[in-house]
């Protein structure tokens, strides 16, 4: 009877313990941040990874939360979705820089893609820059965004050729920001 005792204590000891990580994985979890922002009181902005909405690729949903203070209230916006392309984004980067004397945020992406069999080793990024719209709301600057030098491959690419992107971090980002756009 004991032993009958000792092993559905196991048994229900190890399922508790599977439980709390079927339920971890399928949680939300901020994965950076949260971040002050001065473009809102009292705002904060973070990336949120939704492990319950798996994309095909078997990505987690990445999205840029901002979270404010209005009327009392505290709001929650998604203000963007990142994707995978070829593998799952990563965020590298969350920076903030003020161009023209506008607050803006820049979320910098990466995908690691290794393809040895058709020789592909690189890393894609992609940086974007996000500030407040004539609106009031935080949004994607597209001229900025669009910006050649914020979005290129670093690595061996599909003909061999060995590709190096010189805006991998958010300080020579931020450089150069200063120096086109000031």
């Amino acid at each position: 009877m004991r032993e009958k005792i000792i092993i559905i204590l196991v048994i229900l000891l190890s399922l508790n313990q599977t439980i709390k990580v079927y339920a971890q994985l399928k949680s939300s979890e901020i994965i950076q941040g949260p971040f002050k922002i001065d473009l809102y009181p009292d705002g904060k902005i973070y990336i949120e990874q939704n492990n319950d909405e798996i994309s095909t690729g078997g990505c987690p949903t990445t999205l840029l939360i901002l979270e404010y203070q209005k009327n009392n209230q505290i709001k929650k916006e998604t203000i963007d979705e990142y994707y995978e392309d070829g593998a799952c984004v990563k965020i590298a980067s969350i920076f903030f820089s003020k161009i023209h004397n506008k607050e803006y945020v820049f979320v910098m992406q990466k995908w690691e893609q290794n393809m040895p069999a058709i020789n592909i080793y690189d890393n894609s990024y992609d940086t974007i820059a996000y500030t407040k719209n004539k609106d009031g709301k935080l949004c994607i600057d597209l001229n900025i965004s669009k910006d050649h030098n914020l979005s290129e491959i670093d690595g061996t690419v599909a003909d061999g050729k060995k590709v190096h992107y010189k805006y991998k971090t958010a300080a020579v980002i931020k450089k150069y920001l200063e120096q086109k756009y000031q």
